[in-house]
């Protein structure tokens, strides 16, 4: 495939993905148009893809992709978040992982150590 078919291909599927988006239809992050843009724009900027490939690009600090912004560690960090603002759910230090120092830092009633039992 040559480097313009592959352009038109890419501009076809962004002109389905808005016509898909204007419809009402739901749009993830592979098929929002602006996400798409952006991720493209960031690309071009030479900004380093996720290590996981589930978040897209972000800005590199100290030319390196944010800890933050890494899929996986997202992704760690927003289940944790779910289980810890979740009613009656006991949520243990030892689900923590690599958050636990600021977790119990910034919600330290919130989480249940051996101590209390």
């Amino acid at each position: 495939m040559t480097t313009k078919s592959k352009i038109k291909a890419t501009i076809k599927y962004l002109r389905r993905c808005q016509a898909a988006r204007a419809a009402g239809y739901p749009v993830a992050f592979t098929t929002d148009p602006a996400w798409l843009v952006t991720m493209a724009i960031n690309r071009r900027a030479g900004w380093p893809d996720e290590p996981g490939f589930t978040r897209g690009s972000a800005m590199p600090v100290a030319g390196r992709h944010p800890k933050k912004a890494s899929g996986d560690a997202y992704r760690h960090l927003r289940l944790l978040a779910d289980e810890i603002n979740t009613p009656r759910l006991i949520v243990r230090e030892g689900q923590l992982g690599e958050w636990r120092e600021l977790i119990l830092r910034r919600l330290p009633g919130r989480i249940h150590r051996p101590e209390d039992d």
